[in-house]
Formats: structure tokens, sequence, C-alpha cells
């Protein structure tokens, strides 16, 4: 019974320390990106992909087809929008963060004019800029043929009326807006971290008290 109730606690703590990741595809003045390119996750952690003009798509490939959909990979399908952020999401949960996940935009040649990402891309060796330059050469841009959405869902957009901005990433096109006093941290960022610190002494405050409940 102990063990049990340990085990669902420990499943519990790792359920609230999941982070979202936001990345933004395209962007309101119709650039063909994904920001950022490239996403540091671990297991758990959930990626929303926004969708901005015109009609843009996510779906996953492999570093060697940096165009072509992966076999039972991920796919969002089309989801359009004619200004600002469109109504729907897609959410991807990342079940497996020990290898590089690669994704490219379906639509037209997008994905050869540098519509392409990835969730935990390596520093070196089979980095996104190197996934970039491949997906630039592919000779065609290739979409899946299976009914979206797939290993993902789609999710109504809560930030449909505003700037969805992208999760800072270690690289790639991420950007965001300076403070305008050096170090200051944006409102945005202070809550942040205080819901976080709120969270975690919230999760350590009931893992003592059960572990002196079990002893």
């Amino acid at each position: 019974m102990q063990f049990s109730t340990i085990f669902t606690s420990s499943a519990l703590m790792g359920l609230a320390l999941a982070a979202d990741h936001t990345v933004k595809v395209g962007t309101a003045d119709s650039k063909l990106v994904f920001e950022p390119s490239n996403v540091q996750a671990a297991e758990g952690d959930t990626v929303t992909f926004h969708f901005w003009p015109k009609n843009h798509s996510v779906a996953q490939a492999t570093f060697a087809k940096p165009c072509e959909p992966m076999e039972n990979g991920f796919w969002s399908g089309y989801i359009p929008t004619t200004s600002g952020v469109a109504s729907d999401a897609f959410v991807y949960k990342v079940t497996n963060a020990s290898k590089p996940i690669w994704f490219y935009c379906t639509q037209g040649k997008h994905c050869q004019n540098g519509m392409v990402g990835a969730i935990n891309a390596p520093a070196t060796g089979n980095t996104i800029e190197k996934f970039a330059a491949a997906a630039k050469a592919a000779a065609n841009n290739v979409e899946p043929t299976s009914k979206a959405p797939v290993s993902g869902e789609i999710q109504s957009n809560n930030n449909s009326s505003s700037d969805a901005s992208p999760t800072p990433s270690s690289s790639g096109s991420a950007s965001s807006t300076a403070s305008t006093t050096p170090g200051a941290a944006t409102p945005e960022q202070t809550g942040a971290a205080s819901a976080l610190a709120v969270g975690k002494g919230l999760i350590f405050t009931g893992a003592f008290a059960l572990l002196g409940y079990l002893l």
C-alpha cells in the first residue's frame, strides 16, 4: 500500500513539473519559419504549435528525408488563417526525449524554403542548420496521406486574440521583446516564476507530509 502511494505521488509530481513549449508556425508578416526552430523539451512536456497566415501545417520527418513524412509520425493537417493566429493549435506530447524530433511544413515549397524545425536537435553533428540545408536540396515536399491529426491533438487556441509568443530556446530563430531596462523581468516572466515557485513549494510540502505519514 505504501509503495503504491509513493508511486502515485511521484507520478503526480512529474505531471506537475511538465512544461508546455510554444512554437509559432509562420509569422504575422508571412515569414516561412518555425519560431523557435529548435525546442529543448523533456519527456512528458508538450509542444503547442500556433499557426499564422496563411495556410501551414506541421509534420514529423526524419533527418535523412527532411521534406517527407516519417512513418507513424505526428501530423497536424492544414490549419489556415487569413490574419492573426489561427483559432486552432496543434499539441504534441514528447514521449521520448532521447533522440531529436524533426518536423516541417508540407505546404508548397515551404520546407525547401526553410520552414523546418526540431525538438532537441543537438548543437553538433546532425544540427538544425544541417537539417535545413538538407531540406533546401530536397526534390519534393511530401504531405502525409493519413487523415489529420495524427499523434497529437487539435485544441482551441486560447491566445487567438493576441500574439502567441514562442518559448525561448537555446538555438533557433526565436524572437522576444526585450525589456527597456537591462536585466529586468517582464510581467509574464515574473508571473511564470511565481507560479512555478508556488507549484514547487506545494509539491515538496506534499511530498514531505506523505513521507512523515508513512514513517
